[in-house]
């Protein structure tokens, strides 16, 4: 078997005469062409790399390429020596499958900054990657988990609230002593909607979970969770002080709404 070698250089380039066609490699989709065309057409630039082999056949991104040509955009392209056609079908398979991990280590591998920064966060922190985007990104009118996956998956993460998530994360983390489940979805969703909120203060919140900590308890939605966070914060409140965050939160679009883990 022949070894393989990855070029670890990224390349640039408008002479499309350099790009081949792989052998065996299947014929262009007009459907996937105007996927990358129109996200092309949107952004005014292609967020995916080009992989060729040694001969500048295309292994990978053949539709990437073809897209790029046809508005005149560059082509950014890397090499892996002795790629072939059994090549194609192993990435094809396998990246029907690719979840979150498979996506962020290649676009870290690529060098795409937001996903490193992304890389960075997740790791330390610990959280899982649903609630990591809820922390670092801005999802406002977004009703559909499948429409933020496909922008992760397509290379556009934007990060928008590093510094919040920062002291967001932290905050979570101090409820770590009281609730053992801190790190749930719906709790973590529940808890940013919160911090949102000028009435919520931290200090309180804590001092007053240390005495009830019995009061917050696994909850299957985010809405659950809210109803928790009052009863915790309303805990020896005169009734014309106390806070009613469900009300104000639950429906609310800032955050979409998702099921707890």
């Amino acid at each position: 078997m022949k070894t393989k070698k990855l070029i670890r250089k990224i390349f640039k380039t408008y002479d499309y005469s350099l790009f081949k066609k792989l052998k065996g490699n299947r014929d262009i989709v007009e459907s996937s062409l105007k996927g990358i065309t129109k996200s092309i057409e949107e952004d005014g630039y292609s967020h995916n790399l080009v992989q060729v082999n040694e001969k500048m056949e295309i292994v990978d991104g053949q539709h990437v390429a073809r897209a790029c040509m046809a508005h005149s955009l560059p082509i950014f392209y890397y090499i892996v020596e002795g790629a072939n056609i059994n090549d194609v079908t192993v990435m094809n398979t396998h990246r029907k499958n690719w979840g979150f991990d498979q996506w962020l280590n290649r676009y870290v591998t690529y060098q795409f900054q937001e996903y490193k920064i992304y890389k960075h966060f997740y790791e330390l922190w610990g959280f899982d990657h649903w609630s990591t985007i809820f922390l670092l990104c801005r999802t406002k009118g977004i009703r559909s988990r499948g429409t933020l996956k496909k922008t992760f998956e397509s290379g556009k993460l934007k990060i928008e609230t590093l510094e919040e998530g920062k002291a967001w994360a932290k905050r979570i983390m101090d409820i770590k002593p009281f609730y053992s489940n801190y790190n749930r979805r719906a709790f973590i969703q529940a808890m940013i909607r919160v911090f949102h909120d000028s009435s919520y203060n931290h200090k309180t919140f804590l001092k007053k979970l240390s005495l009830v900590r019995d009061r917050l308890y696994d909850c299957s939605t985010v809405g659950l969770y809210l109803q928790r966070i009052d009863d915790i914060m309303n805990y020896q409140r005169p009734r014309n002080q106390r806070v009613n965050f469900y009300q104000h939160w639950g429906d609310s679009e800032s955050i979409f709404h998702v099921e707890a883990a």
